[in-house]
C-alpha cells in the first residue's frame, strides 16, 4: 500500500489510537486453529492447538465475523433449545465384517458408522447471518484448500461457538451496541499472539508426558487444547504376558485408535492399516478402523498371529464427557514375543513400538 503523506498517516493512526473502539474493523477474523504463523513451531514440538485464535473476541452488532480454516475444524453457533450437532452418526447396520482369517468380527449386526451427513455440505466461501434463533454449522472443512466464511452478527449478547471435530473445543463472541467500545484490531492481534505463544510454550512440556507402568499414552494434552500426536512411551519393552493399557490423556479433546497390523499406513496406503487408516477420510468408515477389534471386557491375547495377520485395534478412544460412548482407554494382553508397531488410524503418522521379549 502507497501513502502520498507518511506524516499524514502517522497522525491519523495516532489518534485512532488514542480512542479505544474507534479503530474497530467492521469484519473481524478469527482462525479456526493455530494461526499459520505458528504453525511451524508447534508442529516442531510434535503439536498442534484444537483452539480458536482468538478464543473471545468483541465486535459491534452488525459487525461481520470471518472464519478462516486453518486446522480440520469446524464452528456451529447454535439456535436456541439446539443441541450441538454430532460429528458421528450410523448410516446402516454392518453384516458381514471379517478378518483376514476369514472369521466374523464380534461387531457385525452393530451400526456402521460415518460422518453425520448435514457435516458434508458447508458454509465455505459463503456469507450468512446469526442472531441466535437458527443453529449455523460451518460443516467439514473438506475441500483442499477450503475458504473462509463470514457472520455477520444481528443481535447484542454474548455467543458460544462449538467445534464439532474436537469436543471442548470453543470461543465466544460479545456483541455489543454500535456506541460501546470493542477492542481494536491491533489488539486483537497481540492477544492471538500471547495464546498462539502460550500453545507453543504447553507443546513443548508435552515431551515430557510419562503414563505409569504397562501404560501407553495415545497423544498427550495439555491447556488451551494443546495436544501432542505421539504415543507415551514411543518404545516399550514388556515381557510376554504382559498386559499394556492405551489411554488418553486427560485434557484431550482428540479421539484416537491403538491399532496394530500390517503395514505402516503413512508409507504403505495399500496395506491392510493403510486401508482401514484412508477409509476414515470417507463418509462411511470401515468398521475395523472404528471399532475395538475383540469383545470390550477382558484383554484380548495379542500374537502375531491374532486376526489371521495380527492384528489388533483398541478402537476408538476418546477422554471427552461429551462422548461417553466412546471410551477412554482399551487394554490388551501380549501374548506372545515379538515386536508391535502401533499406529493411530485417524492420525495414522502417530507411531510407538512395544517389544515383547
Amino acid at each position: 500500500m502507497h501513502f502520498r503523506s507518511k506524516t499524514a498517516f502517522a497522525v491519523a493512526v495516532a489518534s485512532l489510537a488514542a480512542v479505544p473502539g474507534v479503530a474497530s474493523a467492521a469484519t473481524k477474523s478469527v482462525d479456526m486453529g493455530t494461526p499459520l504463523s505458528a504453525q511451524k513451531a508447534i508442529q516442531k514440538a510434535g503439536s498442534d492447538a484444537n483452539a480458536f485464535f482468538p478464543s473471545s473476541i468483541s465486535v459491534h452488532v452488525g459487525d461481520k465475523v470471518k472464519f478462516v480454516p486453518t486446522g480440520f475444524h469446524t464452528v456451529e453457533l447454535l439456535g436456541k433449545g439446539a443441541k450441538p450437532t454430532p460429528l458421528l452418526s450410523p448410516n446402516g447396520q454392518l453384516t458381514a465384517e471379517k478378518d483376514a482369517a476369514g472369521a466374523d468380527f464380534w461387531f457385525n449386526g452393530q451400526p456402521q458408522i460415518g460422518f453425520t451427513p448435514s457435516l458434508l455440505a458447508g458454509l465455505y466461501g459463503k456469507s450468512v447471518s446469526y442472531n441466535g434463533s437458527k443453529t449455523i454449522q460451518s460443516g467439514l472443512p473438506l475441500a483442499n484448500k477450503p475458504k473462509p466464511f463470514t457472520v455477520t452478527m444481528k443481535k447484542a449478547g454474548t455467543f458460544t461457538y462449538l467445534c464439532t471435530v474436537h469436543t471442548g473445543m470453543k470461543g465466544t463472541i460479545k456483541v455489543v451496541a454500535k456506541s460501546k467500545p470493542v477492542p481494536s484490531a491491533k489488539a486483537d492481534a497481540k492477544r492471538v499472539a500471547a495464546q498462539a505463544a502460550a500453545a507453543i510454550k504447553v507443546a513443548k512440556g508435552l515431551a515430557a508426558t510419562k503414563p505409569p507402568a504397562n501404560t501407553v499414552s495415545v497423544g498427550g494434552a495439555g491447556a488451551g487444547g494443546v495436544e501432542s500426536y505421539s504415543f507415551f512411551p514411543s518404545s516399550l519393552t514388556v515381557a510376554a504376558g504382559t498386559t499394556v493399557t492405551f489411554t488418553m490423556a486427560k485434557a484431550s479433546y482428540e479421539v484416537h485408535t491403538a491399532t496394530t497390523g500390517p503395514g505402516d499406513p503413512e508409507k504403505d496406503p495399500k496395506s491392510y492399516l493403510g486401508a482401514l487408516a484412508a477409509s476414515v477420510n470417507s463418509p462411511a468408515f470401515d468398521s475395523a478402523a472404528i471399532y475395538p477389534s475383540d469383545v470390550p471386557g477382558a484383554p484380548a491375547a495379542l500374537t502375531t498371529t491374532s486376526h489371521g495377520n495380527g492384528f489388533w485395534n483398541s478402537g476408538a478412544l476418546d477422554s471427552a464427557s461429551a462422548t461417553a460412548q466412546l471410551p477412554s482407554s482399551n487394554a490388551v494382553t501380549f501374548a506372545a514375543p515379538g515386536t508391535y508397531q502401533f499406529y493411530c488410524m485417524i492420525h495414522p503418522f502417530m507411531h510407538g513400538t512395544v517389544t515383547v521379549k
